[in-house]
């Protein structure tokens, strides 16, 4: 087993959550303070016990966004000994770190998705995204006329992707669809969802056809959100408001595939895999003993990829594994016999885009046991895979007691 002097050391005791929206007319800064103000709020903390930040993105000095500077300015947090910026899972993994190693005691993460120009036709003829998006204010990393930089980013390396998939282990597109449906089904229970209308498998077929064979249906839904969480250490976390979710181990994954998706590796050879191995070097939990499954889902393959690399059943074999856990009368999943649930809130495919970082607030409330007619009864255990492909997908376990 590999060291994780960090199991069970560190909690999270704190979220908040925005309300998700196409077109909520606010800044990336509004957004992301809400979520933080709820998160503190829901600690019963004081903002000036925070001592490290973390913020949305990659652009430190990012006029308009949600970077540390401008949370920690806005917010009035007097002294932090940790910043950073980050995205998608890792910036919680990040995190975490910054609390096991001292660096700092209490640490907030804010992340925040906009409805971006290059997401959307609407977005992309909205005077404001699209000057925003001129001036870079909280538009994001990636320039619009950088083609490479746009191929890394897009849709197009998912979708041969899943034509890969097909070709490789004889899958129909049906095992995209029935995530698309399972995680619709839970979104029209969640009220902060954006798409609560009910989805079959044959509306997901007839949705519009993106690049072949990726449809609209198979990627997620581009919002403005806003979401936060307050980690801390397990023994400060014992004094606080809320009940203590507890990190129980984490792992990152890397590939040797560089800066360009068209490097591509093998099925199994993605980072996605290399997270996986690395979370389960680290725990003596196996995958039989998760009741809460939470697999990215920028796109339906990723999500497909993430419940084959978690060890759900063996690559290729996702189609059989749906097929046979499929409840019909719920238009769900219900994977280990049953007692596992996917994606409780809808994902990106139908809450809406957050990164993935709506799976760790999710998750947390599962495992607090506070969400009503959603709760998933007995809920203890929680498994996450967030990231893409190719570059720094988080594996994390939370759990509670």
């Amino acid at each position: 087993m590999a060291r994780n002097p960090l199991r069970d050391k560190i909690a999270v005791v704190g979220v908040g959550s925005t309300r998700y929206g196409r077109d909520l007319r606010r800044t990336a800064l509004s957004l992301g303070l809400e979520a933080a103000l709820t998160a503190i709020e829901d600690a019963g903390i004081d903002r000036q016990e925070i001592d490290g930040l973390c913020g949305s993105g990659m652009d430190t000095l990012a006029m308009g966004g949600a970077g540390f500077l401008s949370l920690q300015g806005a917010l009035g947090i007097e002294k932090t000994t940790w910043v950073k910026n980050g995205w998608l899972g890792s910036s919680f993994v990040y995190a975490a770190e910054a609390v096991f190693s001292g660096l700092c005691d209490l640490a907030i993460v804010v992340q925040v998705n906009m409805r971006e120009v290059l997401m959307s036709r609407s977005a992309a003829s909205d005077p404001f995204r699209l000057r925003a998006a001129e001036k870079k204010i909280g538009a994001g990393l990636f320039g619009e006329d950088d083609f490479a930089r746009r191929w890394m980013h897009s849709g197009e390396p998912y979708a041969a992707w899943m034509g890969r998939y097909m070709h490789d282990y004889g899958a129909t597109k049906d095992v995209f669809g029935l995530m698309a449906v399972n995680n619709r089904s839970h979104a029209v229970r969640n009220h902060n969802a954006l798409i609560r209308t009910p989805l079959t498998l044959e509306e997901y077929h007839a949705s519009r056809m993106i690049w072949e064979p990726m449809r609209m249906l198979d990627m997620d839904v581009p919002v403005d959100c806003g979401e936060a969480v307050i980690i801390t250490t397990a023994q400060r976390a014992k004094d606080l408001r809320q009940r203590p979710v507890y990190v129980h181990a984490m792992s990152l994954g890397g590939s040797q595939v560089g800066e360009f998706y068209e490097n591509t590796l093998g099925w199994t050879q993605n980072a996605m895999w290399i997270a996986l191995e690395g979370l389960w070097a680290r725990s003596e939990l196996r995958v039989g003993d998760v009741d809460l499954f939470y697999p990215y889902d920028g796109y339906t393959i990723d999500a497909i990829a993430f419940t084959e690399a978690s060890g759900f059943c063996k690559p290729g074999e996702a189609s059989d594994l749906f097929e046979s856990c499929w409840d019909a009368r719920n238009n769900i999943l219900r994977l280990n016999d049953g007692r596992t649930l996917v994606t409780t809130h809808g994902g990106g495919l139908s809450q809406g885009r957050a990164g993935g970082f709506n799976f760790y607030t999710e998750a947390v409330r599962q495992l607090r046991g506070t969400e009503g007619a959603r709760q998933v009864p007995a809920a203890k255990t929680a498994l996450l895979g967030i990231g893409s492909f190719f570059h720094d997908p988080s594996a994390v376990i939370l759990r509670a007691d």
